[in-house]
């Protein structure tokens, strides 16, 4: 039982985390199901953390069929973590943890010597990127539409026209394999809110729009040229699939000409 009805940060740590047991996890979605705003911004970090956890870099899409390359690209997004939507000097701090521990980096730097105080200066200022590029201009709000173009303008991935109905609730870029995924959030009128992340590919390839199989969170996942998307939600996977295709029909169409970073 909890002591209160009030939901903390600290409780919605702990789900996201995984640190609840069963019956502590079921109280605390039903207190969340009486607060649906909450739990709509509660799902879309758990998505992205679910969907993109514990990264390691890989290699992607070797020759192959098209079914193979479609699970090779689900167990990279599966593997890959997404921070949760954190203020800059936060987010500078926590993205220095994750670079220092992608890079296996498992001592205090006086002990490392030159090889840790080197990996650790390389992922201070890829998170000091990082965090940049989410402040956006120090002046004024910055209109959702603008800051995917300009963050598409800074990083190496393709984005195309998002449906007109689609209102953009977030636009952030993640830490991905060294480099940066772009990671939009938005409301739709056909499948609720989604999470469209789109991440930078060592090659070019084509995979189909395909559902995930590891019965997680319903996400669908394709490439187009060498960016690859995984659309993410709380609606059912062939719903999902459907919404996607209507993207992933577009960056086909404009594959040559689209924005690229």
């Amino acid at each position: 039982m909890w002591p209160t009805d009030k939901i903390s940060e600290e409780d919605i740590g702990r789900l996201l985390d995984g640190e609840l047991s069963q019956s502590q996890r079921s109280d605390l979605q039903a207190r969340l199901a009486r607060e649906p705003e909450l739990a709509a911004e509660v799902f879309a970090h758990a998505q992205a953390m679910e969907a993109l956890r514990d990264s390691q870099p890989r290699r992607l899409f070797p020759p192959s069929a098209s079914v193979e390359k479609a699970k090779r690209l689900e167990g990279a997004f599966r593997r890959r973590k997404v921070l949760s939507l954190l203020r800059l000097q936060v987010a500078a701090v926590a993205l220095v943890a994750i670079g220092w521990s992608a890079n296996s980096l498992t001592v205090p730097l006086r002990q490392g010597g030159k090889t840790a105080d080197e990996t650790f200066i390389l992922a201070a200022r890829d998170a000091l990127r990082v965090a940049q590029l989410n402040a956006g201009p120090e002046k004024g709000a910055e209109p959702k539409q603008d800051k995917i173009e300009r963050l598409v303008g800074a990083v190496n991935v393709s984005m195309p026209a998002l449906p007109s109905v689609w209102v953009v609730k977030d636009v952030q870029v993640q830490p991905w394999n060294g480099q940066q995924s772009l990671v939009v959030t938005a409301d739709t009128p056909s499948v609720g809110r989604i999470t469209l992340v789109a991440a930078p590919m060592n090659g070019e390839d084509a995979v189909p729009p395909t559902p995930a199989t590891d019965g997680r969170v319903p996400t669908v996942y394709w490439q187009s040229g060498g960016t690859a998307y995984a659309l993410m939600g709380s609606a059912a996977p062939d719903r999902l699939e459907v919404e996607a295709k209507q993207i992933e029909v577009a960056t086909r169409r404009n594959v040559s000409h689209k924005i690229r970073g």
